[in-house]
């Protein structure tokens, strides 16, 4: 009896221990270091809105809206009076990136659908710091809260 308790004892202490050592190795695991993100050029995340309704391609040209996220912290959503880009808060920037890093990583919008027919469709892509592209979603989000807290979040920075 004693030889089995200490058995499950030290079984439990190996699971614990790589339980705990996977969980370090995880991406999320540690907070990311914004210094070493910042260092990055380029774009993070682009967020495209694509008008879904009947008109002409040059229409449709026009009606396509681009904001983005780049790695050195700054939040661009144009208008047609202002196209300067906001220094996004850090708290705000980290969200994003792990937002990007953890859809990516576990392709959590694969699947996802909406059933609407007009109003806008939106590709959501992602570039990792090797400048490979990701797409994280593409379709409609009005009923995703969390695609909807991430376009509210850089769509705020819209300077009119």
């Amino acid at each position: 009896m004693k030889f089995t308790a200490k058995l499950i004892s030290i079984l439990m202490i190996a699971v614990m221990t790589f339980g705990m050592a996977a969980c370090r190795m995880s991406p999320m695991a540690s907070k990311p270091d914004i210094n070493e993100l910042t260092k990055n050029k380029g774009d993070m995340l682009v967020i495209t809105a694509h008008p879904q309704m009947a008109m002409t391609k040059e229409q449709y040209k026009e009606g396509i809206l681009r904001m983005s996220v780049s790695y050195e912290g700054y939040a661009n959503n144009p208008n047609p009076l202002n196209n300067s880009e906001v220094k996004l808060p850090e708290d705000e920037y980290l969200k994003i990136y792990n937002f990007c890093v953890d859809a990516a990583a576990k392709n959590k919008f694969a699947g996802y659908k909406e059933q609407v027919c007009d109003g806008e469709t939106y590709t959501f892509t992602y570039y990792d710091t090797e400048g490979t592209a990701h797409v994280l979603y593409d379709g409609y989000c009005y009923e995703n809260k969390e695609l909807q807290d991430i376009m509210n979040m850089i769509s705020k920075y819209s300077l009119d």
